[in-house]
């Protein structure tokens, strides 16, 4: 039990270093495919912003924050039109993942970096997902959105 704690104590105050990210939605009624068969535009969204939030907890050092302002989200694959439930076709045509964004990093009140970022995966049928990924919201969308974070905010990490 007391190991139980300790690790739970380390967890608490690793989390708590960790920088932050605020994700916006601009006009997501206007969005390409931001919604399954049931019209669940609201979770899908929320789906898309907690994996963003926890990127930035892994990410991004105490201090920095992260505004990402999300402007079009087009899902992998499309909705089944015959039924009503969550399945969507996944063709590897022109059905590929694709957000489009802007971001501001900044530490305190100084700007460190910002800009616009058109995503997309056109090759996400030909990469396995790994480990959990295919359990999770949205893996074609969040394995894009692993891969931009990465790339884009870890060489930012604080030594």
């Amino acid at each position: 039990m007391r190991a139980f704690l300790i690790a739970m104590a380390c967890l608490a105050s690793s989390t708590a270093m960790a920088g932050t990210v605020e994700v916006k939605f601009i006009k997501p009624e206007t969005f390409t495919d931001a919604r399954d068969n049931l019209m669940r535009r609201d979770q899908v969204l929320a789906a898309l912003s907690d994996h963003l939030k926890q990127l930035g907890t892994k990410v991004l050092p105490e201090g920095r924050s992260l505004l990402i302002e999300v402007t079009d989200v087009d899902l992998a694959g499309n909705i089944f039109p015959r039924t009503r439930s969550d399945v969507r076709v996944l063709k590897g045509r022109a059905d590929w993942p694709r957000i489009d964004l802007r971001f501001t990093l900044r530490e305190g009140d100084k700007v460190l970096a910002t800009g616009e970022e058109h995503l997309s995966d056109m090759n996400y049928l030909m990469n396995p997902l790994r480990g959990g990924q295919a359990d999770t919201p949205l893996p074609y969308e969040a394995r894009m959105l692993d891969t931009w974070f990465n790339e884009r905010f870890a060489a930012t990490k604080a030594p």
